[in-house]
């Protein structure tokens, strides 16, 4: 997080900084939201005002793979309990698919 004078409090994912559409962060962070006991990762992106302007389509063909793809991987040296973490979140992301798709 960094806080600024300008805009308040800006959240930074440096592992994955670059520039992409607005609304990407707010569907990564959604699953994060809802697996700590939070609000739907739906409920989440109708409060954000990008997530709203998604297009529907694009946000259900990411959802869910880059979670489930990262989980799979072997732990990177230093972080043992990341793909633990990333796997949960695939959970949640994969239950959100489902309920934007109507998939089982």
């Amino acid at each position: 997080m960094l806080l600024t004078p300008e805009d308040g409090v800006l959240v930074v994912d440096w592992p994955h900084a670059r520039a992409g559409v607005s609304w990407v962060d707010a569907v990564f962070f959604a699953p994060s939201v809802a697996m700590q006991g939070g609000p739907l990762p739906e409920a989440l992106l109708d409060r954000h005002s990008h997530g709203r302007s998604a297009d529907p389509e694009a946000v259900t063909a990411v959802v869910a793979g880059f979670f489930t793809g990262e989980g799979l991987r072997p732990a990177p040296p230093g972080l043992p309990t990341l793909r633990a973490f990333q796997a949960a979140q695939g959970q949640a992301a994969r239950a959100w698919l489902a309920r934007r798709t109507g998939w089982r």
